[in-house]
């Protein structure tokens, strides 16, 4: 599962990143962009996906961690408690 996760993080960045090189090539030659502008656009457009896999992988690890943390002989805890 984490290979996977992996790969699509991968291929997704490389999909990305050619998108953005291509547009910015093309803004920038039309004369619609300068580059302030396209650096400003690459900063910000790099920053989300960053984010995105930084908090895909602490909730990864986190719930792996709590896994095997956990006693394997305990029962799963109860979220529903009846009296009699």
């Amino acid at each position: 599962m984490v290979i996977a996760f992996f790969v699509g993080v991968v291929l997704y960045g490389a999909v990305t990143l050619v998108f953005l090189i291509v547009s910015s090539a093309e803004l920038l030659d039309s004369g619609l962009s300068t580059a302030s502008g396209l650096a400003s656009v690459l900063l910000t457009s790099v920053f989300w996906p960053v984010t995105l896999i930084a908090l895909s992988l602490l909730v990864l690890f986190r719930s792996r961690l709590f896994t095997l943390t956990r006693e394997r002989g305990a029962p799963a805890p109860r979220l529903v408690y009846r009296s009699n």
